[in-house]
Parts: structure tokens; C-alpha cells; sequence
């Protein structure tokens, strides 16, 4: 004991004979608890958030993207003679065939005006896709707990569509109605045709009103399914219509030609070797583009406030550590006399200085597992905790429709939650270094005088 006296004597002051253990050191363990507390909570959800984003991305969106120029986006039966480009089928069938590849489909995209019964419109982004791209997306979501399709089944073998949800509620739709689409896309071409009409004789502007609405193209469409694709923050702001390749290649007049390829592959997030390989066998003009290169704003942005976050509240910690070297300041000018007499006996500065650096470190230790125990929890039971304050108060905590997820996201990386363990007990030691040196540098004789 006489040899351990700096480690008996921390312990002495950290839990006195009459109480079980005092004030100062219940205060100092909180404030680290709660600082390591919020820290492991929010790093935990924005490393949860940051995950479930590029798992939101990489299942809808394409892993590789594939774009045709100009000249090589017209079909087969289009294409002149003398051109040379390679047509988009002869561009896929080198796709599949590259290493990595596990699936490629062609896909047509544009703008859709969709109008339901009683005259209401919504303009949408229009997915051309065939039958097994579709069966695939919905096979992907239904191992997730936010699934893609809502109701109904992805059928696009005939006249059909898979309605978006925002446009499907407010307009009163259900799975068996249908709806009539308009392609904005030869829009030019109708205001021209009224320029037209209007310099044309009243004898004349009847034919050509006839003309006229062939150009416009309606196209009735029956809703097979109901979902609820991803609302990623970088994406079009429009909601989503899919629909068969052969329906949007008529409605945006493209014939036989593609906007792109939409490339699946086995790991996703080796999607940049994949596309290395990829332009080696593409054609001149033809250009791919991954799934992390399209959202990498997103991505960016994302892992910005999760090191911004980390950083501010870091400062939770380090208000923490203040606090401990208050408290241990305040434990020496109790202890002056003691550690007086400590001194007179022979005590050694590095004894002295010990007593209260261990008193620092298991502060710092205690706050350490206990906030990390605290973290854990409230992290497990999030969105228990959650609904019980939405119910208390009223409030929304976590709005699924502004954020595109059911759940409150989380993810524990042990690497983090080391460094902020390991952080608030380093900060915790070094905040006792100073109050360790004043207790150490005490006179006996000051300190006796009295």
C-alpha cells in the first residue's frame, strides 16, 4: 500500500470513506459520459446515413452507364450505308461479354406529361426499360427494408407503367387504371405548326388542325405497379415514370435509337476497374460513366458534414475535459494540507504528480465506457426513441418523405469509436497534467503554516 500510495490516495479522493463516491467525480464522469455519449450517436448516424445513400444509389441507378454519341444512337435500320459507327446492339454485346459484367440492358429516358382521368397533368422522368431490368430492380429491393415496388407487379410487356408514388396519390390512381402520356419532346414542332396555322387562310386551318394533333401522339398507358424509387438529393427533381423501351423509343420519336446502357456488375464498388475495361472495347464516342462518378457530389458533400460533425462535437469532449481539470484543481486546494504533509514525509514530485493524473485517467475511462455503453444504446433503440418522442411531442422527428428512408440510418465503425474513446480519455489525462503539476510544486512549509 505504502508503495502504491499515489494510486490509493486517487482512489481515496475519487470515492471518500463516508460517501460511496463524491459529488466532483459523479459531475466529471457525466460530462465525459455525455460528450462521448453524442459523439458515438451522431457520428453513428451520419456513418449510417452515408451508407444507406450509396446502397439507395447503387440498387436503382445504373453500377455503369453507358452513352452513345451522337452518330451511334440511331438503330440499325437508320444508320447510312457508309457510316462506320458501331450500332448500340453490337456495343452491348461487347459489354456482356467484358469481365465483371454480370447483366446490360438498353434504356431510352426523357420527359413525360402524365395526364389521369379528369384532366389532371404532372410532368415525370420517363425510364424506358425492358421486362428483365425491371424484374431485376424489384428482385434487388425486396431484400431491403425500403422495397421499390408498393403494389402491383414490374409487368412491362405490354402498354404498361410503373407510376411513380407522388404522382400516383395526389392524382388517385391505383394498380388497373390507366393513364394517358404526352412526350413534350416534338414540343418545337407543335409550336411551329401554330405559327403556321395562324398565317393560313380559315378554309385551310381546319386540315390543319387535324395535322396538328397527330403531332401531339397521346398514348394510352395501364398502371401495373405503384413505387417509390429513391429521392437522392442530387437527382431529378421530377418523379419517376418506367416504362417499356419500345413505348418511350415511340413517344420520344427516336425509332430504333437508345439514350444509353445501363451496365450491372458484380461488385459495385469496383466500378472503376470495370470501366477501364469497358473503354477499351467501346467504339470511338462512346463514353461510360459509374455510379459513384454520377453522385459524387452527393457523396462529397455527405462525407463533409460527417467530418464537420465529428469536428464541432469533438469540442463537447474537450469542454468535458475542462471540466475535469477544474475539478481536479478544486480537489487540490482541498487536499493542500495533506498533500503538505505528503511532502514533508519525503514524497517525490512524481508521486504527487500521479495522484491526480490517475485520478484524471480513470475519470476519463469511466466516462469513456460508460458514454460509449450510452451511445450504443440510444444508437440500438433510435427509432424506439424516436416514435416515443413524436408521440410525446407532436413532432416529426425524422421526416421519411423529406429524406427518402423509412428508418433512422446507423453504423457502428469501430475505428471510430475507438478514436473517440481513446480521444476523450487522452484529453481527460491531459487536462490533470496541470492541476498534478500545481499539487506538485506545493511548499509543506505554505502548506502547514496554518
Amino acid at each position: 500500500m505504502i508503495n502504491n500510495f499515489s494510486f490509493y490516495l486517487a482512489l481515496r479522493y475519487l470515492r471518500p470513506k463516508r460517501t460511496f463516491v463524491s459529488v466532483i467525480t459523479v459531475i466529471s464522469v457525466m460530462g465525459v459520459l455525455v460528450g462521448v455519449a453524442a459523439l458515438i450517436v451522431v457520428i453513428s448516424v451520419m456513418a449510417g446515413f452515408q451508407e444507406q445513400i450509396k446502397e439507395l444509389a447503387k440498387d436503382f441507378d445504373a453500377h455503369i452507364e453507358v452513352f452513345p454519341g451522337q452518330n451511334s444512337m440511331m438503330g440499325d435500320e437508320d444508320k447510312p450505308s457508309e457510316q462506320k459507327e458501331a450500332s448500340w446492339r453490337e456495343v452491348l454485346e461487347k459489354i456482356q461479354h467484358t469481365p465483371g459484367v454480370v447483366s446490360a440492358s438498353p434504356t431510352a429516358e426523357g420527359l413525360l406529361l402524365v395526364q389521369a382521368e379528369g384532366g389532371r397533368m404532372a410532368p415525370a422522368l420517363m425510364l424506358g426499360i425492358k421486362q428483365e431490368e425491371a424484374t431485376r430492380l424489384n428482385e434487388k429491393s425486396k431484400s431491403k427494408k425500403n422495397k421499390l415496388l408498393l403494389e402491383g407487379e414490374p409487368d412491362l410487356k405490354a402498354d404498361n407503367v410503373l407510376l411513380d408514388v407522388m404522382i400516383a396519390r395526389p392524382f388517385g390512381v391505383y394498380v388497373g387504371d390507366k393513364v394517358t402520356a404526352y412526350s413534350p419532346s416534338n414540343l418545337r414542332g407543335i409550336v411551329d405548326k401554330i405559327h403556321e396555322i395562324d398565317d393560313k387562310p380559315e378554309a385551310e386551318k381546319k386540315a390543319a388542325y387535324e395535322e396538328l394533333r397527330s403531332l401531339v401522339l397521346p398514348q394510352d398507358l395501364q398502371i401495373t405497379g405503384i413505387f417509390n424509387p429513391p429521392r437522392l438529393q442530387d437527382s431529378n427533381r421530377f418523379p419517376i415514370a418506367i416504362v417499356p423501351l419500345h413505348v418511350a423509343q415511340e413517344l420520344l420519336n427516336k425509332g430504333d435509337s437508345i439514350s444509353s446502357i445501363r451496365v450491372e456488375i458484380s461488385d459495385p464498388y469496383q466500378a472503376g476497374e470495370v470501366k477501364e475495361r469497358l473503354h477499351a472495347n467501346l467504339p470511338k464516342g462512346w463514353d461510360a460513366e459509374t455510379w459513384m462518378e454520377k453522385h459524387k457530389q452527393l457523396f462529397d458533400t455527405v462525407q463533409n458534414e460527417l467530418e464537420m460533425m465529428y469536428f464541432v462535437l469533438f469540442f463537447i469532449v474537450l469542454v468535458a475535459a475542462f471540466c475535469v481539470m477544474n475539478t481536479m484543481i478544486t480537489v487540490t486546494v482541498q487536499k493542500r494540507r495533506e498533500i503538505g504533509i505528503i511532502s514533508a514525509l519525503g514524497s517525490r514530485i512524481g508521486q504527487i504528480m500521479w495522484v491526480f493524473l490517475i485520478q484524471g485517467m480513470i475519470v476519463g475511462a469511466l466516462g469513456s465506457l460508460c458514454g460509449l455503453l450510452v451511445g450504443w444504446l440510444v444508437v440500438v433503440y433510435r427509432n424506439d426513441i424516436r416514435h416515443k418522442i413524436a408521440d410525446w411531442t407532436g413532432h416529426e422527428i425524422f421526416n421519411s418523405t423529406i429524406y427518402g428512408l423509412i428508418e433512422i440510418p446507423a453504423k457502428f465503425v469501430p475505428m471510430d469509436l475507438w478514436k473517440i474513446c481513446f480521444g476523450a480519455f487522452f484529453l481527460c489525462t491531459i487536462a490533470s497534467l496541470v492541476p498534478a503539476f500545481l499539487a506538485a510544486r506545493t511548499e509543506p512549509a505554505e502548506a502547514l503554516r496554518d
